[in-house]
């Protein structure tokens, strides 16, 4: 008797289809969950750049670094 193909049938294919659905929807919520983060992550950035030129200024008026040094450093925090 010849075979011939169905797409998923039979037990072997319809579990591989329910694996590529759950594969696929668990990407969809990684990707939403990514999103997220990089929408609301935004404000958390500016914080930490502003403590961080804090500290630099405080490290500059301390004498612990240059003003070229001073300089250098908040030009790659900005």
């Amino acid at each position: 008797m010849m075979m011939m193909g169905h797409g998923f049938s039979g037990p072997l294919g319809m579990g591989f289809a329910m694996i590529i659905h759950l594969a696929f929807a668990v990407l969809i919520i990684m990707a939403v969950i990514w999103m997220f983060k990089a929408v609301f992550r935004g404000g958390h950035h500016v914080e930490r750049q502003t403590v961080a030129i804090e500290i630099l200024q405080q490290r500059y008026a301390k004498g612990e670094i240059t003003g070229e040094e001073y300089q250098r450093m908040k030009n790659e925090l900005e």
